[in-house]
Parts: C-alpha cells; structure tokens; sequence
C-alpha cells in the first residue's frame, strides 16, 4: 500500500458492522482463494463485493471481493508514534481513482524526480 502505508507502520482497523465500505477506504479483508490477510483500497463497490486494489502498481490488483471476506476499514495509521492522514481523507476518493486507472504510480515517480531537488537542499 505504499506510498500511504508502509512496511512498519502501525494500523487501527474498525470492524464494517455489516455494511459495505465507502469508494476509497482502506480495508483489511481476506483473499477468498488463499485465505490470506491483506489490506487495499476500495476502486469500485458492487452490490454485495468491491473492487479492490493495492495503491503501488499493477501487481496488487485483488478483483472482486465479497462482503463475506472485508473485515474492516482502515481508521489510522500510525509512522513512528506520528499520526499520517493522507490517504484516508477526502483525497481517497481521487487516490481510488489514480488505483484504478494505474495512474498513481507514474505520478508518484514523476513527483519524485521532481521534487529530488529541492530535499537535496534543505538538508
């Protein structure tokens, strides 16, 4: 899930109480083939499943899964004892939609490259 959550980083995740999660959340659930605990975005929702994607390329790409398998939202995340907020606020709508049609990870490169820099100098 980076760049939003990444290896380290602490989550909190709220049960769903039987509903389906909102376009953008960030939710724990289980691959219905392996059984294996995973957390992605929300793409798309469906009638009772929702499409589901990782934020960091093409290789995180989950299909459709069924409410049976979602077993919460992401709440927090927590990077060293700090709160982060991105990706979970309003932006997640236009984060869902970067996902879905591939687009966030050439504009995180592109991003990247341009803000190098400019971190250079204020260090």
């Amino acid at each position: 899930m980076a760049p939003f959550i990444r290896d380290g980083d602490v989550i909190t995740v709220a049960p769903l109480q039987q509903t389906l999660p909102k376009l953008g959340e960030v939710v724990a659930f289980t691959r219905p083939e392996s059984g294996k605990l995973v957390v992605h975005r929300v793409v798309a929702i469906h009638t009772n499943a929702v499409s589901i994607q990782g934020d960091n390329g093409l290789d995180y790409v989950d299909g459709v899964i069924p409410q049976t398998n979602l077993l919460g939202r992401v709440t927090r995340i927590e990077r060293n004892k700090r709160k982060v907020w991105i990706g979970l606020g309003p932006e997640r709508y236009v984060v869902a939609w970067l996902s879905r049609t591939f687009l966030l990870i050439p504009i995180r490169s592109w991003f990247a490259a341009v803000s190098k820099p400019f971190s250079r100098r204020c260090k």
